[in-house]
């Protein structure tokens, strides 16, 4: 008779727990942040256009893609540091005063001016992710534009060549430009599409086989070059474009240990981000920027 009580009384706690707000398998608490969750370095890269500017930008309108490291304090302030490309015309931009504010769902607005050649104030909407170690963001501030950027967080705090080792899957997108002062050839301007895979061998050569779609018509494409790594893991990949007949960098920061990497293509005449995945993930996990 004792079991049989016992038996019954351990049912009717097990039915509690599984009905009880908040008990149920699987369930968790609401994510929450603060200004501290976003905090160290963040390897970033975005693309888009800008669509309306005063007259004095007129020669900036069209594609805008850039990469570099957002460098949050986890206090409120976040120096940027970036190398853009306005129209095809490359420049690189410091921002150290740009603030941000953190709200408990984890969205993230940012505050600041942005560098020459547009210095207007704007702002941003981020959303974090994975734990505050990716994030999205959109300008939102001033209108007339239409910029999406990736950020992944850097593991690394001092990098050299071999923290860029192995085979990555290459994927870029942007436009080449047709028209100004650095045109390029008419085969090649337009829309850009890469997709491909980039082997580094570690000690600073890389070779890569790739599908190249240059405004609609597909190019198979093999090329090698260099690269270095400097000790703020920024990397710096160059090497000559046969169909461009030009000599080309593919430029970014290293996120998380060394798996990823958000990158532009300061070029003249280009306005091409994107990005470089590990094909074998580190530590088990593949990151999962798109």
């Amino acid at each position: 008779m004792s079991i049989r009580r016992t038996s019954f009384t351990a049912l009717l706690f097990s039915l509690f727990v599984l009905t009880a707000p908040g008990m149920q398998p699987g369930a968790s608490a609401a994510v929450t942040c603060t200004d501290a969750d976003y905090n160290g370095h963040y390897a970033f890269s975005s693309v888009g256009s800008l669509l309306v500017l005063p007259p004095e930008g007129a020669l900036l309108l069209g594609t805008i893609s850039q990469s570099g490291r957002f460098n949050p304090d986890g206090k409120g302030k976040v120096p940027i540091e970036t190398l853009a490309i306005y129209n095809g015309i490359p420049t690189n931009g410091y921002t150290p005063g740009a603030t941000y504010q953190t709200r408990p769902d984890c969205t993230i607005h940012f505050n600041l001016t942005l560098p020459v050649p547009i210095p207007y104030p704007s702002e941003f909407e981020g959303m974090l992710s994975k734990g505050g170690n990716q994030m999205v963001l959109m300008l939102t501030v001033p209108s007339g534009t239409e910029i999406i950027g990736q950020h992944i967080k850097q593991d690394l705090n001092f990098c050299g060549v071999g923290d860029f080792k192995g085979a990555y899957q290459l994927d870029l997108t942007g436009t080449v430009s047709g028209t100004g002062f650095y045109a390029r050839p008419a085969q090649i301007a337009g829309q850009y599409r890469q997709l491909g895979r980039l082997v580094s061998d570690g000690a600073g050569n890389f070779t890569a086989s790739v599908f190249t779609n240059y405004n609609g018509r597909i190019v198979p494409e093999t090329f090698s070059g260099t690269y270095s790594v400097n000790s703020e893991c920024f990397a710096t990949l160059t090497y000559t474009s046969a169909s461009a007949n030009q000599k080309l960098v593919i430029y970014g920061a290293i996120g998380g240990h060394g798996e990823i990497l958000m990158v532009t293509v300061p070029s003249e005449g280009w306005g091409v981000s994107g990005v470089l995945r590990a094909q074998q993930g580190f530590g088990g996990e593949q990151l999962e920027i798109r």
